[in-house]
């Protein structure tokens, strides 16, 4: 690799950390997942780790920005497109309504792109000023997708394809067959004429697809031929094709078992979208993301018939990450995943209104949390295996506030009990009851009472003392509770 004597001069310093010339910034890894993103001349010439096909310096990545933004000119067809629909109102409104409908198909992916044209814009000031430290994930990821020439090439067929229709005579030659397409295309139609089950079909009908998480390389990957495909079995693909192949946003569906990929197709593979499919305990399921080697990858949606609905991060088809899961019950989890369990920091909602919010771990509550119960009592402190187990406060709906220690969800060890007229127990406790020594403060009646507690109840010689008094004035006996005799001192 030739060392480049351009050099941006710079705040930023190179990733790498050299103590001399970190600030001569010349080239960027435009890789995203790469964790030297910058680099100055003295590490540059010596750059050999895996992601060496995508350095870029500082020239090179200018030169990038200003080549986009050439070719993405041609998309300024998107203006005439809009005056030359007026026009066709005016000579034949049937024929502009077929157009319309056809263009929208594609306009809507070129409209955003105008957007990410803006972003690139933003991107080459931002190397020109020599601000590299403000140069973003976002924005080198987007200049990696728009140097790809295979990219571009898709919209310059969709541009050029466009172009061809635009002519009043040549649209009046090809009505019946716009009006084809327009047929084809329609989803709804389909799925209404192929899915025989009405509550599947319903199903599918509430689940409408994403697009929201599209990747820019998904968006561009277009093509202006449209074709339907029987095959023997009679299933069928009907949508965008190249050559031979299914390329661009298409469906295929399978007669049995009603089933369907619905997205983006590239070389024969589906690639982003959405898929109905059954698994083996024959529970259909639908599924959205972007997908590799038939799992899916990053941001997706899981939704069950007649079950739970996530969406979120997966890895390999598995919930890992962040996500959202919606049970049947009405209960609702929020939170970080691992391994298709909750692990890590979460919040779940159950449907009778209760709420923990804390630690999980292999999808039980484990370390630290708060749990609120719908009822006003709230538990605030450590968990283990799903059961409040720890230090913890607990506040009763009374207004009364526990202090100390849990054991598999009872109160177990060291404890306060503060009722809400000031009145205090302090001692131990025992599977959830006062159990052993404990310290009983009448602030109310102004007494304060020390003695054994057996199973929660007072047993044995209590000493009675006069608040602020060392001394007691008398002894309660009780036995399991009762008060049998009183000795006065």
């Amino acid at each position: 690799m030739q060392q480049s004597q351009s050099f941006i001069k710079t705040d930023k310093k190179c990733d790498r950390q050299h103590d001399e010339g970190s600030d001569r910034l010349i080239a960027i890894c435009l890789n995203p997942h790469c964790d030297k993103r910058l680099m100055c001349c003295f590490c540059y010439h010596d750059y050999h780790c895996e992601h060496v096909k995508d350095v870029k310096t500082i020239a090179q990545v200018q030169q990038l920005c200003k080549d986009s933004i050439i070719k993405f000119d041609k998309l300024q067809l998107t203006i005439t497109l809009q005056q030359k629909a007026d026009q066709f109102k005016s000579v034949v409104q049937n024929i502009n309504e077929q157009l319309e409908k056809l263009l929208q198909y594609y306009i809507h992916d070129i409209q955003q792109l105008y957007q990410m044209l803006e972003d690139l814009a933003d991107s080459f000031v931002i190397l020109q000023q020599g601000n590299i430290n403000q140069f973003t994930n976002e924005q080198c990821e987007l200049l990696t997708t728009f140097h790809d020439e295979r990219i571009l090439d898709n919209i310059e067929d969709i541009s050029n394809y466009i172009g061809q229709k635009m002519g009043i005579q040549d649209l009046l030659k090809i009505s019946n067959d716009l009006h084809e397409k327009l047929m084809m295309l329609d989803i709804n139609e389909i799925f209404e004429k192929n899915i025989y089950n009405e509550q599947l079909k319903k199903f599918v009908q509430s689940h409408e697809i994403k697009y929201d998480w599209i990747q820019p390389e998904f968006l561009l990957t277009r093509s202006p031929e449209v074709a339907k495909i029987v095959y023997p079995n009679e299933d069928f693909y009907i949508g965008e094709i190249k050559g031979d192949k299914k390329f661009g946003r298409g469906l295929l569906f399978n007669k049995i078992p009603q089933t369907y990929q619905y997205g983006v197709f590239r070389e024969d593979n589906f690639v982003w979208g959405q898929q109905l499919m059954v698994d083996q305990k024959k529970r259909y399921w639908i599924k959205q993301g972007k997908w590799v080697n038939g799992k899916i990858e990053g941001k997706g949606i899981h939704a069950l018939f007649k079950g739970e609905y996530y969406q979120g991060d997966l890895r390999s088809d598995i919930r890992e990450g962040f996500g959202i899961m919606r049970y049947t019950t009405g209960d609702e989890y929020q939170g970080q995943w691992k391994m298709g369990q909750f692990n890590g920091k979460g919040l779940y909602k159950y449907a009778n209104g209760d709420e923990y919010e804390g630690d999980y771990v292999q999808d039980r509550k484990e370390g630290i949390g708060s749990y609120q119960y719908q009822n006003g009592e709230l538990y605030v402190g450590q968990f283990k295996a799903g059961l409040r187990h720890g230090s913890a406060i607990v506040k009763f709906p009374n207004g009364d506030i526990y202090t100390g220690e849990y054991v598999n969800d009872k109160k177990e060890g060291p404890g306060v009990y503060k009722y809400i007229n000031d009145n205090i127990f302090e001692g131990t406790y025992k599977d959830g009851q006062r159990h052993g020594q404990g310290i009983f403060t009448d602030v109310v009646n102004g007494i304060r009472e020390i003695g054994e507690f057996v199973q929660g109840k007072q047993h044995g010689e209590h000493m009675i003392f006069k608040l602020l008094k060392d001394k007691p004035y008398c002894i309660n006996v009780y036995d399991n509770g009762i008060l049998v005799n009183t000795k006065s001192l």
